[in-house]
């Protein structure tokens, strides 16, 4: 009896103090670290941020990547350490990002054929203003989603289809990506504006 004490003890002490180790799920190995320097020069998306409590150290980075695959991310970026065990952080404050291309990338040669050309007629066409929408009677004709081109190719594009839609005024509502800072697909809004200057 004494034996089986001692060596219930001696399996207690050996699994009491090894930790599981997380799992990484698939798909999550092309999750990596970020610096916050870099977070500056790519185009990141803040997507949320995780805390992390009293973990063992093997598990932190894998946590994250776990994390962050979940929510849609590709990078993390500890912005805080909690707590640390030999040195190796145990408690952490994560940043989870969604990084695009580089905005230093080279830019893409485009040829004549990929170019979008303006519609007769298009270049009346012209982003909507707060004073416009104040002086005018403007309808919502419907909402458009410009697909990846060029930046100089997004304003020909919104022109030509808000034009087909019988508009003419847009507003960008949301930017859905960008390349040197400048907008290459978006989704906007297509109206249709009667100015009261104007007789139609």
């Amino acid at each position: 009896m004494k034996h089986v004490i001692i060596f219930a003890g001696i399996l207690f002490a050996l699994t009491g103090c090894v930790t599981k180790k997380i799992q990484l799920n698939p798909g999550a190995e092309s999750v990596s670290e970020i610096s916050e320097h870099s977070v500056r020069f790519l185009n990141c998306d803040l997507i949320k941020t995780h805390t992390i409590q009293n973990a063992h150290p093997n598990n932190v980075d894998l946590e994250l990547k776990n994390v962050a695959y979940a929510s849609g991310g590709n990078h993390y970026s500890v912005v805080e350490v909690l707590a640390t065990r030999k040195n190796r952080p145990t408690g952490v404050v994560a940043a989870i990002y969604q990084c695009g291309e580089q905005i230093q990338e080279k830019k893409p040669e485009l040829t004549t054929s990929d170019v979008a050309q303006l519609l007769p007629g298009a270049h009346l066409v012209k982003a909507i203003t707060f004073a416009e929408i104040e002086n005018a009677t403007c309808k919502v004709l419907g909402t458009q989603f410009i697909e990846k081109t060029s930046p100089e190719g997004v304003y020909i594009n919104l022109a030509n289809d808000t034009y087909m839609m019988s508009g003419n005024r847009y507003q960008i509502k949301k930017i859905v990506s960008t390349f040197g800072g400048a907008p290459t697909s978006v989704y906007a809004d297509i109206y249709r504006c009667k100015h009261q200057s104007a007789h139609y």
